[in-house]
């Protein structure tokens, strides 16, 4: 039977902590834009709170890695992880959110790195990439009855191992030519290392996600005062202002 719950429980957090894979969920906004199934393996996946997990995110191997997570997440945020047991009793979990995209060498991701990655096999690693970060609403469980039995015999090297053997240089020129774009065209990499043309804000903390005919008229005018000069924006509104008037006037004597 499927149950819902608002927080991650100390029992889910115990669950979590023993599974050797996850996967994650993302799509674009667009219905014929690709939806997107990452499967993540390595110690990689945190529970920072009842309502927040993370993991550090690698770059792939040369040439055959996309940037859809990240993409899709800068567009409008829509995340779930699922995680599976293939061994003991079984059972489904899904992480159900919002996630937002922390970039390598930030203050944030630093911080991330030192308080829950420090010591660890992938802190060491070349390639890291960013920490993605899920703000989870909703937790699922479900039976799972249907998923086989499968035995761990360890993580694969090849990744880390890959990565080991090349210097930051091509790491870079790695996220510039295979990372720029996703599948969709969406902004892929966004940093301010790869030079001008990659940088980016990424979505900050506590920023709203405003989808497609949700945005309200302070966040349209904002929005128009950003993109257009000075001089025509205070032209444009006391224009306004004089023709909303004189219309409210007319109005008026006309009652």
């Amino acid at each position: 039977m499927v149950q819902f719950f608002d927080n991650i429980s100390d029992d889910h957090a115990a669950w979590i902590k023993k599974q050797k894979i996850f996967f994650v969920g993302t799509a674009p906004l667009d219905g014929r834009g690709t939806v997107n199934n990452s499967p993540k393996g390595y110690d990689c996946l945190r529970v920072l709170n009842p309502n927040q997990v993370c993991y550090l995110e690698m770059s792939g191997k040369l040439r055959c890695s996309g940037i859809e997570t990240q993409s899709h997440l800068e567009e409008n945020g829509r995340i779930t992880i699922m995680l599976t047991a293939f061994e003991g009793r079984p059972r489904i979990m899904r992480l159900m959110g919002t996630g937002r995209v922390i970039r390598v060498d930030t203050p944030e991701f630093n911080t991330l790195m030192k308080n829950h990655y420090e010591g660890s096999e992938l802190a060491r690693a070349s390639g890291k990439r960013a920490i993605i970060l899920a703000d989870v609403r909703k937790v699922s469980t479900s039976c799972g009855y249907g998923v086989p039995y499968y035995d761990y015999k360890g993580s694969r090297k090849t990744l880390i191992d890959s990565w080991a053997k090349r210097d930051e240089e091509l790491v870079k020129e790695y996220w510039k030519t295979t990372n720029k774009f996703s599948l969709d065209g969406l902004p892929g990499m966004r940093h301010e290392l790869l030079g001008p043309e990659f940088v980016g804000t990424n979505r900050g903390v506590g920023e709203e996600i405003v989808l497609p005919g949700e945005a309200s008229w302070g966040a349209l005018l904002r929005t128009w005062v950003q993109a257009s000069p000075a001089p025509a924006n205070t032209a444009y509104l006391v224009a306004g202002a004089v023709i909303g008037g004189a219309i409210s006037q007319l109005y008026s004597r006309r009652r």
